[in-house]
């Protein structure tokens, strides 16, 4: 099924509030050369789908939060696909994108790996212990959760920005999951479609 694809400036505009965090109408207004927005992937070693699981997926959408509180990042949009996350984030300048992947990235890979040997769960385990073993990274670490990369793209103009956004939206419905982007609980679709709040909260990219 192909999701017609919408303006940004068709969707209705929102104001999210974040706990004690002032309220926050939408992302940053202007693109430069040296501040600009990402748009990123990261994708489970073997594409597994352990984000059919709740424990794993809460993992994923409380860094997510963590990172636009803490790391000096907006998060422009999302999406936690069963197998991999698409997002758009903007750091603040002076931020370097890689860092706050990276960090993103262990941090994540080192709790959910941390949290399948709680559950036991010996299938996980042992595709992020194969994907560690055939690792080129200087990690000390037993497992590797994500593929290597994040296939960071730079996003200089609004257009660029509704592009990846609507790609990121469309992913559930493409993939035959939801019959429309709002459906799709972790995303942040209803943000844009619906004005709703969402969690993670979403910095909405206004032109």
């Amino acid at each position: 099924m192909q999701l017609p694809l919408k303006r940004i400036s068709d969707y209705p505009a929102v104001r999210l509030q974040d706990d004690n965090e002032a309220l926050m109408p939408h992302a940053y207004q202007i693109f430069t050369e040296s501040h600009y927005a990402y748009f990123i992937t990261c994708t489970v070693a073997n594409w597994r789908p352990i984000f059919t699981q709740a424990p794993y997926r809460q993992i994923v959408l409380d860094s997510l939060n963590y990172l636009r509180k803490h790391k000096r990042t907006q998060l422009n949009a999302y999406v936690i696909m069963p197998t991999h996350l698409h997002a758009v984030m903007w750091p603040e300048e002076g931020v370097n994108e890689s860092d706050v992947l990276r960090d993103f990235k262990r941090f994540t890979s080192r709790s959910i790996s941390k949290e399948a040997l709680r559950l036991g769960d010996q299938d996980a385990l042992s595709t992020f212990a194969g994907a560690r073993a055939s690792s080129r990274a200087q990690d000390v670490s037993q497992f590797q959760v994500w593929q290597e990369g994040s296939h960071a793209e730079a996003i200089f103009t609004f257009k660029f920005a509704e592009q990846k956004i609507n790609y990121i939206h469309a992913n559930p419905v493409r993939a035959g999951l939801a019959t429309s982007p709002e459906e799709w609980p972790c995303s942040s679709a209803r943000a844009y479609h619906c004005g709703e709040e969402t969690y993670p909260p979403t910095d909405v990219l206004l032109p």
